[in-house]
C-alpha cells in the first residue's frame, strides 16, 4: 500500500489545533484498514489558510517544495491523497501547475471537496468574522483564501476547466482517479442560525453537493461572425425589444455541448448518510456516527487499481451508495420540534453564468432572465425553481444561480425529480454600459427545449455556461476622416 497524505481545508488551523483535533480518529481508522505496515507512511500536511496575505498558488508551490525537499521518494513510488474541503483545490492546482505526465497521485479522494465554492466564502470575509477570529484563534479571516471560494471564482472555473483541455485529462493524461464523498445534512444547532449557507438544503452545512461533485457540465458560448457586423444603432433596437420582452434570435451566437459531463469519464460521487461538513457526531472526517457510511468508501477508493474497468466499477458503487442513502433518508421520521429531515437530501443544481466580452474583460452590468415557454399546466418552470443566487464580489460579469430539482412525496414517500416533466425555456442575457452612450452589447438568447434543459442541467452538479458577449463600438469612437 502507498503511502497516504491527507491536506485539509480552509480555517482547520489556529492557536492551539492539533492533529487530532484536525483529522480525529481518521488516521488511526486508516491504519486499521489498511495495516499499520502497508500505510508505510501517513503525512499530515498543514497549511495556512487563515493568513490574510497566503493565496492557493502559494499553498500549492509549497506543497512542491516539501514533496521535492523532504519526501522525494514519494514523488518517485507514488501515494495516495485525502483531503478535506479546501484541499481539493489545493492539490488540484498542484497538479496544474507542478505534477508530471502521469502524475505520482494515484488515487485521489475527496472528503466535502469545495471543487465549485461555498456559500459561507463571502460571509466568512465580513468584519464581523474577523473579529471573531482575532479574538477567539489569532488568525485573520484568510481574505485571498476565501476570494478563490466563493461562487463564480474566475480563479477556480479556470482551473476545473484546465482538464477538460486536450491533453490534461486528469485520468487518461494525468492519471490520477478522483472520487467525491460528501454528505448533505447539517448539524442541528445551526438551524437557529440566521444564515442560510450553514442549512441549506443539498449541502452539508458548508459545501453544496453539487459544488462538490466533479462531474460539472461545461458549455461555451461564442459569438458568430455576424455579431461583428451589427451596429450599435440597431443592437440600441435589439436591447430595447429585450428589456420590453419582445423575442430577439439567437441567431448572433453558438453554443458547444460536447463538454458535458456525460461525454468524460465518470467520476464516482457518492453522498454519505446522516454526514456533515465537521461535527464531532456526524462530520465527514471525524464524526463517531457515520464511520459505516464513509470509511467503507473510502476503503473502495484506495483499493480501486488503474484501470478503466475498476474505475467504473466503483462509479457504480458509489452511485448504489447515493441511492442507498437517499432510500434511508426517506424513511426518517418527522415531528413538529424538528425541521423536515428529507428536505436535507432533495437533490439541487448549480448553474453558474461567467459573462466576459471579447477582449476577455468580465461584463459589469447585466441581467440574466429565464423565460419558461410553450408549457402545459403540468410542466415545471425553471425560473421558479431558483432558491438563491449570488454575484460574485471579485470577478465582476460572473452569478451563481442554486436550483431545487428533486423534492420529497410525503405521502409516497418517493423523490421526485422535477426535471422530468421541465418546461422549455429561454435564457436571455442582456449587458449594457451606463457610462456610454456609443457602446453596445449584442444581446443573447438561449432557446433550450425541454430536452436541452435536462441535457444542461442535473441533480447534484454543477452546469458553467461560458459566454463571449459581443461588446461593439459606435462610429464615433473611431473615425478615419480624409484630408
Amino acid at each position: 500500500m502507498e503511502p497516504i497524505l491527507l491536506i485539509h481545508g480552509y480555517s482547520t488551523e489556529g492557536k492551539d489545533k492539533t492533529v487530532d483535533k484536525i483529522y480525529g480518529s481518521l488516521p488511526a481508522q486508516l491504519r486499521k484498514l489498511f495495516g499499520r505496515n502497508n500505510v508505510k507512511e501517513l503525512n499530515l500536511s498543514r497549511w495556512i489558510s487563515l493568513n490574510d496575505g497566503i493565496r492557493l498558488d502559494d499553498v500549492s508551490f509549497a506543497m512542491n517544495i516539501a514533496l521535492n525537499e523532504e519526501y522525494p521518494h514519494l514523488l518517485e513510488s507514488g501515494f495516495h491523497v485525502i483531503i478535506h474541503s479546501t484541499g481539493a483545490l489545493v492539490v488540484r492546482n498542484w497538479i496544474k501547475k507542478f505534477s508530471p505526465k502521469p502524475c505520482p497521485i494515484i488515487n485521489l479522494v475527496h472528503l466535502a471537496g469545495a471543487n465549485f465554492g461555498s456559500g459561507l466564502a463571502h460571509v466568512g470575509q465580513g468584519q464581523l468574522s474577523r473579529w471573531k477570529n482575532s479574538l477567539t484563534q489569532g488568525t485573520g479571516v484568510g481574505t485571498k483564501v476565501l476570494h478563490e471560494l466563493e461562487f463564480g471564482s474566475w480563479k477556480t472555473l479556470d482551473l476545473h476547466l484546465h482538464f477538460l483541455k486536450p491533453g490534461n485529462d486528469i485520468y487518461h493524461d494525468y492519471h490520477v482517479q478522483e472520487f467525491n464523498i460528501i454528505g448533505s445534512q447539517t448539524l442541528a444547532m445551526l438551524h437557529l442560525v440566521p444564515i442560510r449557507y450553514v442549512k441549506e438544503d443539498s449541502s452539508d452545512n458548508t459545501v453544496r453537493t453539487s459544488a462538490s461533485n466533479l462531474n460539472f457540465n461545461y458549455i461555451p458560448v461564442n459569438p458568430s461572425p455576424k455579431a461583428y457586423t451589427l451596429s450599435v444603432r440597431w443592437l440600441k433596437v435589439l436591447t430595447k425589444k429585450r428589456l420590453e420582452n419582445k423575442e430577439i434570435s439567437d441567431m448572433y451566437y453558438d453554443y458547444d455541448l460536447s463538454y458535458l459531463s456525460s461525454k468524460r469519464q465518470a467520476i464516482p460521487f457518492a453522498i454519505a448518510y446522516e454526514t456533515a461538513h465537521f461535527g464531532d457526531d456526524i462530520g465527514i472526517v471525524s464524526g463517531k456516527l457515520n464511520r459505516t457510511s464513509v470509511m467503507p468508501l473510502i476503503r473502495t477508493a484506495l483499493n480501486t487499481p488503474y484501470r478503466v474497468s475498476a474505475y467504473q466499477r466503483a462509479v457504480e458503487r458509489f452511485d448504489n451508495e447515493k441511492d442507498k442513502t437517499l432510500e434511508r433518508a426517506g424513511r426518517l421520521d418527522n415531528n413538529l420540534a424538528e425541521w423536515n429531515k428529507q428536505s436535507q437530501y432533495e437533490g439541487h443544481s448549480q448553474l453558474i453564468f461567467r459573462i466576459r466580452d471579447q477582449f476577455g474583460n468580465g461584463v459589469e452590468h447585466f441581467d440574466v432572465t429565464f423565460e419558461s415557454t410553450r408549457m402545459d399546466k403540468s410542466q415545471k418552470r425553471l425560473e421558479r425553481m431558483i432558491e438563491d443566487r449570488h454575484a460574485n464580489t471579485q470577478d465582476k460579469g460572473t452569478i451563481t444561480f442554486y436550483l431545487r430539482t428533486v423534492n420529497f412525496i410525503k405521502r409516497s414517500k418517493n423523490w421526485r425529480d422535477l426535471l422530468s416533466n421541465i418546461a422549455a425555456c429561454d435564457i436571455e442575457i442582456t449587458g449594457t454600459e451606463p457610462e456610454s452612450d456609443d457602446i453596445a452589447y449584442v444581446p443573447l438568447n438561449m432557446r433550450l427545449d425541454s430536452t436541452q434543459v435536462k441535457t444542461i442541467l442535473e441533480s447534484f452538479k454543477t452546469t458553467i455556461i461560458d459566454i463571449t458577449l459581443v461588446r461593439l463600438p459606435s462610429n464615433k469612437v473611431f473615425e478615419i476622416n480624409r484630408a
